[in-house]
């Protein structure tokens, strides 16, 4: 932080000394002209050391306008890399609803395409706003004694030319914001549809999802256009209201040297500062769009910064997860519509959980609420006889391993994979979960083995392949509770069995809770719960839930 501010002082000073010494060069100029064609005398080495000190301030401007657009990138690519940091521990901190409320393209656009607009408009404020408002001012004050009439032509053009900018900029503003939030739609969906291509091909979805890319991309097309039109009048009108003073201040000079009121060498150095002036301005207003596009885009990140953390107990404990209890829960995502509705469960240790029910039952919100991704609206979840909510969520999840439906691996080795959570984890250990989970001979077949690298979205494996991985991860934790949700519900079905016999050892020495789609996988159970709509209806072994006829006996014979 001390090294950001000692660049962006840095900047400020070489832009302000930059400024004043090209601003000064004008007036040796004038000098040496009166110099060498005065009315009375010629004055040749008078005007060879006014030359000499016009070199000598072009080339302290150089030299500090070169300084400063180094530091000032410097300046904005950090400035930027520290936002990016703070918006990665942020997002980190806040609540899964969050995420699961926000485009994926959104929030990946936060970290690319906004970050990029705002480092383009930090160095644009740096290098050439900030020196171009002390051009300004200093030119105005060399005019200023040089002829009052003269620049109050020049000074009479500046509002017109600031409210224009301004009108023109503020209706640019709106556009641009809405260009940003399409930007990440579009991204969003693209991302969606290079995802889930297969799916795509084989539902013979192409079609309608072009037809919903092309909206989109029709609509930011649109919004581009009309953001891109706006930014772009301000420039010609500008330049035109600045070459009409120019005329004006061409025909009011030549009268003061017709009348001796202004010598050329003034006049000419009159005309260089009313350019000077004059070109800020035209600079201001070919930057503005992208001024006010880094302005939009920091906003869509100081608003994701703003969020309010998650909160969190910070009281440590080392649980032992022997028991977990369900004491009347109620919850709901939107405070409205209840998706778990007065649950009550007392799991002993080491028992083997099926959590059963049709598509939007609330299976896997129960186990949402067990990892705290989200708090109960009312009741309470017991582990170890602790209420969840008066310890930390690291001290819950330190007790659970998780296998998720989609196996996820990121680029990086096999070792790596199964290490993930756990970098401290000796090579012993990897492969004692590896042989647990029962992809070790699979790994070891490999060239590189635990070495081999896994490519972007892991497409050089099968998915069964990729789920035994992430189950080597989840065991090497060594945790007493296992969560797997519908871990088998994607693979086939000999992968499947494979897989099942894998849990089966792992049901041994774990509590495991496990959603489950095919119950032909769920009769070994210790307890069956039955969720529909929300409600747990029934719970029991098989055997005692085939004999009631109720709900999961309809569930069961509906696939046989």
């Amino acid at each position: 932080m001390k090294k950001n501010r000692k660049l962006l002082l840095f900047c400020v000073l070489a832009s302000i000394v930059s400024s004043i010494a090209l601003v000064i060069t004008p007036y040796f100029l004038g000098k040496a002209i009166d110099g060498m064609v005065g009315y009375q005398n010629v004055d040749l080495k008078y005007a060879i050391e006014m030359l000499s000190y016009t070199a000598i301030a072009y080339l302290i401007h150089f030299i500090l306008s070169w300084a400063t657009n180094r530091m000032a990138n410097r300046f904005s690519v950090r400035f930027v890399s520290n936002l990016r940091s703070k918006l990665m521990e942020k997002i980190s901190r806040l609540p899964i609803s969050f995420i699961d409320q926000h485009a994926h393209g959104d929030i990946q656009n936060l970290f690319v395409m906004d970050s990029e607009l705002i480092i383009d408009g930090l160095y644009l404020l740096l290098t050439q706003f900030l020196g171009g408002v002390f051009v300004v001012l200093v030119a105005a004050f060399y005019m200023i004694r040089i002829n009052v009439v003269m620049s109050l032509v020049v000074f009479v053009m500046v509002p017109i030319v600031y409210f224009t900018s301004k009108m023109i900029s503020r209706k640019s503003f709106g556009y641009f914001q809405r260009q940003q939030e399409l930007s990440g739609k579009l991204s969003g969906r693209t991302s969606e549809f290079v995802d889930n291509y297969q799916l795509v091909l084989t539902s013979n979805y192409q079609d309608q999802a072009i037809h919903e890319f092309s909206t989109i991309n029709d609509e930011l097309n649109k919004v581009g256009e009309k953001a891109q039109f706006m930014s772009a009048l301000t420039n010609p009108t500008t330049r035109l209201m600045n070459n009409l003073s120019y005329v004006l201040l061409g025909l009011t000079g030549a009268f003061g040297v017709l009348n001796h009121t202004i010598t050329i060498g003034l006049m000419t150095s009159f005309l260089s500062y009313s350019m000077m002036f004059s070109k800020p301005f035209n600079e201001f207003s070919a930057i503005i769009s992208q001024i006010i596009a880094a302005k939009a885009s920091y906003e869509r990140l100081q608003k994701v910064l703003d969020e309010e953390d998650q909160i969190d107990c910070t009281h440590e404990e080392r649980l032992e997860g022997k028991t977990v209890v369900f004491d009347n829960v109620n919850f709901s995502y939107d405070g409205k519509n209840k998706i778990i509705e007065n649950l009550n469960l007392d799991i002993k240790p080491l028992s083997k959980v099926a959590i059963v029910g049709p598509t939007g039952a609330g299976k896997s919100t129960m186990l949402n609420l067990l990892m705290r991704y989200y708090d109960v609206d009312s009741g309470s979840i017991l582990i170890d006889d602790l209420n969840v909510d008066e310890v930390s969520r690291s001290s819950i999840r330190q007790t659970m391993s998780i296998v998720l439906q989609d196996p996820w691996l990121f680029e990086g080795t096999i070792r790596d994979n199964i290490a993930y959570g756990n970098e401290m984890a000796s090579e012993e250990e990897i492969i004692r979960a590896a042989k647990q989970a029962g992809c070790h001979d699979y790994i070891i077949s490999l060239d590189d083995g635990y070495d081999s690298l896994v490519t972007l979205g892991s497409k050089n494996m099968s998915l069964g392949q990729k789920q035994l991985i992430t189950i080597a991860r989840a065991l090497l934790v060594d945790v007493p509770i296992i969560i797997l949700d519908e871990a088998t519900s994607s693979v086939d079905v000999v992968t499947e069995r494979h897989i099942q016999n894998v849990f089966t050892q792992i049901m041994k020495s774990h509590t495991t809770f496990f959603v489950a789609h095919r119950l032909s996988t769920v009769t070994d159970s210790d307890m069956i719960l039955v969720m529909k709509s929300g409600r747990l209806v029934e719970q029991g072994t098989h055997q005692e839930l085939i004999e009631r006829k109720g709900f999961y006996h309809e569930l069961y014979m509906s696939q046989y």
